[in-house]
């Protein structure tokens, strides 16, 4: 529902705890459930992509984050004619410096000014701090 309204979406946990197997699960069920609606039109199911993760890290930098965003529209316009919600999934979204472009990203649809494809949909996983 949050995502659907483009409501930043931000799950918090221990370490190991399953958020980033979470998204992939519910991520692998929505292809799924569109590759089946849409079965005469789609290629092989492994080559639809609907999840784009981006472990992130002390090392991060804008440019890999601009890069990341950028393969994600490529895929949004592709799973857009299935129905398709592409998703990108900061993993560790609080263990870099970028944390602010991150945060641009998610709550103004936009990166360096530069607004995102609509069908992009986003969810940071985090880790508590201590």
């Amino acid at each position: 529902m949050r995502m659907r309204s483009n409501i930043p979406v931000v799950i918090m946990g221990e370490t190991g705890c399953g958020k980033t197997r979470l998204i992939s699960f519910m991520c692998d069920i929505i292809k799924q459930s569109a590759l089946i609606k849409h079965r005469e039109k789609t290629p092989h199911p492994d080559q639809v992509k609907n999840l784009i993760t981006l472990r992130v890290h002390g090392g991060i930098t804008a440019q890999r984050i601009n890069e990341v965003i950028i393969e994600a529209e490529n895929h949004a316009v592709y799973n857009s004619f299935l129905n398709l919600e592409t998703i990108v999934f900061f993993d560790e979204a609080n263990a870099t410096s970028e944390i602010d472009l991150i945060r641009e990203i998610m709550c103004n649809h936009a990166i360096n000014g530069r607004r995102i494809k609509p069908e992009l949909r986003f969810i940071a996983a985090v880790n508590p701090y201590r």
